[in-house]
């Protein structure tokens, strides 16, 4: 494609984090790269999260900052001077912070854009774009941001599995004597609002085994060792805890390798989604979305009065929305959307 003003030559996406959003904001990648092919495409991610996007074909280039950056005025000015010497020309700001903001206008370019938020600092941005797109569709503001930048259909968050994130698995789970076809279960999130309770993992694995699946194999973070350990204790025998024990840039692989994801609003649930797992979604006090995946999707989320109270949760810690959300719904959704599938 011959370069020309509405076809810029060389875009940096700015989203720093956390996992779930950097998976979501492959739609917007996905929708630059089949818009613009020849284009350099770079983004600019937090270190704690920049893995998942390593192996990404769709990227040109990966830069890494670390969390404390945006502390150190020598940092900054080295960034900057790192970034401009990229001469991108278009600067997208995909998370819509003050911070992303700063490193957008670190990042120079001859057109900035970003989303509109209550965040100060817009000034920095030469334009703005409404967080736009169908609620209920995943990763829908990355989508519309997408399609008014390309004038194009943007497609679901999508990860590619890298062959040597591929090989790695395989070799994992032949030393683990683990086969393809397992359950995966991603309990762990950052607020507990959004936590299924713990005694409902344990009878979901039963059940699900008595029906045939599994083995359960539960993922997460080394900070997630210890409970997910707790959680496996409890299931049938052959359950398997690899929480801490999978890389970022492998989990794409670890989760194309299941028979199906179960999983709350959190990180992992979204890369089951985007490597075509077949996934079933437990949401309570966050916004669920409930189409527009390309993967088969079962979203359960009751809706409450009080849903959804995000950070602000009104019930003194019940979280009924999540507790009602019985392991015998789960497994019942589980065995439909893979009788589907089959």
């Amino acid at each position: 494609m011959p370069v020309t003003p509405s076809a810029p030559a060389r875009i940096l996406i700015v989203r720093l984090s956390a996992l779930g959003d950097l998976v979501f904001c492959t739609s917007l990648l996905d929708g630059l790269r089949r818009a613009f092919p020849d284009a350099h495409i770079a983004w600019l991610a937090q270190s704690g999260f920049a893995g998942v996007l390593r192996d990404d074909p769709r990227l040109d280039e990966l830069i890494t900052i670390s969390k404390d950056t945006l502390k150190s005025p020598a940092a900054l000015w080295r960034l900057r001077r790192e970034l401009r010497a990229r001469r991108f020309d278009w600067v997208i700001d995909a998370q819509g912070l003050a911070k992303s903001r700063v490193l957008a206008w670190l990042a120079g370019g001859t057109r900035r854009v970003g989303f509109r938020s209550k965040e100060p600092l817009a000034f920095l941005l030469h334009e703005q774009f409404d967080k736009g797109g169908d609620p209920a569709d995943i990763a829908s503001e990355y989508r519309y941001l997408a399609e008014r930048l390309t004038g194009a259909p943007a497609a679901a968050p999508r990860l590619p599995v890298a062959a040597a994130a591929a090989a790695r698995v395989a070799e994992a789970m032949a030393a683990r004597r683990l086969a393809s076809g397992f359950l995966a279960l991603c309990p762990f999130t950052t607020r507990p609002q959004k936590h299924w309770p713990d005694e409902h993992w344990p009878a979901l694995a039963r059940r699900l085994v008595t029906t045939g699946l599994g083995p359960c194999v539960v993922f997460g973070g080394p900070a997630d060792r210890e409970h997910a350990q707790r959680l496996v204790a409890q299931m049938p025998a052959g359950s398997l805890n690899l929480a801490g024990q999978t890389a970022l840039p492998d989990l794409a692989a670890w989760l194309s390798q299941a028979r199906a994801v179960v999983g709350v609003d959190t990180g992992l649930t979204h890369i089951g989604i985007a490597v075509h797992t077949p996934t079933i979604a437990l949401f309570g006090s966050t916004c669920p979305y409930t189409q527009g995946a390309e993967s088969p999707l079962r979203v359960i989320y009751d809706g409450l009065p009080c849903a959804p109270c995000k950070r602000r949760p009104t019930c003194n810690g019940a979280f009924t929305c999540m507790r009602q959300l019985t392991p015998e719904r789960v497994a019942d959704a589980v065995t439909d959307l893979l009788g589907r599938v089959r």
